[in-house]
């Protein structure tokens, strides 16, 4: 359980304009798995007022942006599975899923939008911290198995049902084939790991 309010501040960066493909998400993930929980119910209240949420695809907490309810300020719950830890999670990605062909502009084009939600999210010194945006990460459904083909003929294996791709792995009029759609597409950072 957490207030509308709270939500509401990050959310707000779905509405600016220069990041228009990408959007902050909410999940809850499993504390062990680190895969996202089911979300089997999330609603808002205030009183004798109650609204259902959404659950998008992915188990995403769909959560409407709206100045009247960031005032009434209700509280806002989500049922999870009783025998998981699951930690509230926001992340940024593209707003659509990548399926079948993908090309290294539908890649390039997220990029910048992705590095400048990170550091407005991130305040006012992000930029000089916020390590630099060089691919996506793609998570599939949990079934998911087998390699993304480039089409320079490498292929990368999907481990845990993920795949990390940089635009330089592509090749400018590179691009990549998909062996099943890719639910969420979020930001690489492979120097946020040294």
């Amino acid at each position: 359980m957490f207030t509308y309010s709270k939500l509401f501040s990050q959310m707000k960066s779905n509405t600016k304009e220069d990041h228009p493909d990408v959007k902050m998400g909410i999940f809850f993930v499993d504390a062990q798995s680190k895969q996202n929980c089911v979300i089997e119910k999330a609603w808002m209240e205030k009183e004798a007022h109650y609204e259902e949420l959404k659950i998008g695809p992915s188990y995403e907490l769909i959560v409407p942006l709206d100045n009247n309810l960031r005032q009434a300020n209700p509280l806002v719950f989500v049922d999870t599975p009783q025998d998981q830890r699951c930690d509230f999670s926001m992340v940024v990605m593209a707003k659509k899923p990548f399926e079948n062909q993908v090309s290294y502009h539908d890649v390039e084009v997220l990029l910048p939008q992705m590095q400048t939600m990170l550091e407005q999210l991130g305040g006012m010194f992000a930029s000089w911290f916020t390590p630099a945006v060089e691919g996506v990460t793609l998570e599939f459904a949990p079934e998911t198995e087998g390699m993304i083909t480039l089409s320079n003929g490498q292929s990368i294996e999907i481990v845990n049902h993920k795949v990390q791709v940089t635009l330089a792995q592509m090749g400018k009029e590179g691009g990549m084939q998909l062996p099943a759609p890719a639910l969420r597409v979020l930001p690489y950072l492979p120097s946020a790991k040294k």
